[in-house]
C-alpha cells in the first residue's frame, strides 16, 4: 500500500474478525463505502485483555526491521493486524 489516507473498518466476530482497508478516507462511517475501494481484507483472531477498554482505540505499535502492528483495544478486547512497510 502506499503511503496515504485510508479508512479503516471492523467486522467483529466472536472468533474472527475482519479488517477492512479502504481507499475512500473520507466517508463518514458507511454511508458511502464502496468494497471496490478496499485495499485489503484481513482476518485476525481477537484476545481477550485482563483491563476494561471503555473506548475503542487505536495503536500503532513498531517493530523490528520496518514491521510493526496496528493494535485496537475495545472493551476487554485486543485485536491486532500486522504491518510491515517498504524497504528503505
Amino acid at each position: 500500500m502506499a503511503a496515504e489516507k485510508y479508512a479503516v473498518f471492523t467486522i467483529p466476530g466472536k472468533e474472527e474478525w475482519t479488517i477492512i482497508i479502504n481507499k475512500n478516507w473520507e466517508q463518514h462511517l458507511t454511508d458511502d463505502y464502496d468494497p471496490k475501494q478496499d485495499v485489503v481484507r484481513v482476518k485476525v483472531k481477537p484476545e481477550t485483555e485482563e483491563l476494561n477498554q471503555e473506548r475503542l482505540r487505536y495503536v500503532i505499535e513498531p517493530g523490528q526491521n520496518n514491521t510493526g502492528e496496528v493494535v485496537i483495544y475495545w472493551e476487554k478486547l485486543e485485536v491486532s493486524l500486522p504491518v510491515t512497510g517498504a524497504p528503505k
